[in-house]
């Protein structure tokens, strides 16, 4: 069996399996889970693991941070004009590339993201606004996150959190998140009823859950 990390929480009631891009195994379990079932649970996941870990080491990987590097932005593709000098970070957008002047790699990576995220912000906050009334329901909080294994979440106090590295996938997509976390404000849970509530806003949710599902390992950053 492979390795596997367990994270315990006190507020989960079921145990779920997350494998990243990179193909790192978590298992999500209420604080108070037994190892012996922890490990059935995976055992039991087994056939499922082993083909998205195939599905994973078949995905292309991404090419490297260097200048001339084609970034999506949603729907949009950018040039990254990359240059290395000692000053502060400044990423600014001209047209179809992203000018980004920074010491190291590093940086050059953190500016990206910080401009990124705040991109996020606002397209997320745009959207929210679309579809909360088709939903029926609106977020007391949002926040915009890095989350290594989740597109979104959404938390029983209403804050939705979503990834900043949805602005890197087409913006249907996008909205199927945002929709999906939504719905959750409805429904805290994926059963049934869950899925006729997302259906209802977006009848196409499943062609667009499955083309997001394997779009994780294909990010630049």
């Amino acid at each position: 069996m492979r390795a596997y990390a367990v994270v315990r929480s006190r507020k989960r009631r079921t145990l779920c399996l997350q494998i990243s891009p990179s193909g790192t195994l978590r298992v999500l379990v209420p604080a108070a889970t037994r190892e012996t079932d922890v490990w059935a649970f995976v055992k039991a996941k087994t056939p499922w693991i082993e083909r998205t870990l195939e599905r994973l080491s078949r995905a292309p990987k991404p090419p490297p941070f260097a200048d001339g590097l084609i970034l999506r932005h949603l729907d949009e593709s950018l040039v990254l004009r990359l240059t290395y000098h000692a000053a502060a970070p400044s990423v600014r957008r001209d047209g179809d590339e992203l000018h980004v002047t920074a010491a190291t790699e590093e940086a050059a990576r953190a500016g990206v993201e910080r401009w990124y995220r705040e991109a996020a912000r606002h397209h997320a906050l745009a959207r929210i606004i679309h579809f909360a009334p088709l939903v029926g329901r609106a977020p007391k909080r949002i926040r915009i996150a890095g989350q290594k294994t989740r597109w979104g979440s959404c938390s029983a106090r209403g804050t939705i959190s979503l990834n900043w590295r949805l602005m890197m996938v087409p913006a249907g997509l996008c909205d199927y998140v945002i929709a999906h976390e939504l719905c959750h404000l409805i429904a805290a849970h994926h059963k049934p009823s869950f899925w006729r509530e997302l259906a209802r806003v977006m009848p196409d949710y499943e062609t667009r859950r499955l083309t997001l599902h394997g779009m994780g390992a294909q990010l630049s950053l």
